[in-house]
């Protein structure tokens, strides 16, 4: 499922903050990381989103080649090193999330690159409800109900390919 509409007015000059879970997102095969930052734009960019766009990838960057990771931060890619702490890999994410409301107050477009959990779904709730337009991209195996929870949504894979 894949939900893909026009920018409402009051976020096409707004902000734009990516947050890409590395660690259950990985780049796709045959994707070139070079790529990525570029492709989410243009995506953006055709459904008419013009503003700023900040994107962080969190995850455990030692398993991650240091060409790849040199190649996702040559294109302004920030990679911010995650590892599994007392409460689990998906809880630091969760309050990485939480806390990027700090910085970007609506008109706002946060944009998650995620699978399901009931974790990232609670937060893309708060995130709507707090007068936030949110955006997924997701793998191609996700609940209906997990993409219902965002305005607008991609297929991981051919968002970035």
């Amino acid at each position: 499922m894949v939900n893909n509409k026009l920018a409402e007015a009051k976020f096409e000059e707004a902000a734009t903050w990516v947050c890409w879970d590395i660690q259950n997102m990985p780049i796709p095969k045959g994707c070139k990381a070079e790529e990525i930052s570029q492709k989410i734009s243009s995506a953006l960019s055709e459904l008419n989103y013009r503003g700023p766009i900040s994107i962080s990838a969190y995850g455990n960057m030692n398993h991650i080649h240091p060409s790849v990771k040199q190649a996702l931060s040559s294109t302004g890619i920030v990679l911010k090193h995650a590892s599994l702490n007392s409460r689990g890999f998906s809880s630091y994410i969760s309050d990485k999330l939480f806390g990027c409301t700090r910085n970007y107050r609506p008109p706002a477009n946060l944009m998650l690159i995620t699978r399901y959990d009931e974790a990232r779904s609670i937060i893309l709730g708060y995130w709507k409800k707090s007068g936030y337009n949110v955006l997924l991209a997701h793998p191609s195996n996700t609940s209906d109900s997990f993409v219902a929870s965002a305005n607008t949504t991609w297929v991981w894979k051919s968002l970035v390919q």
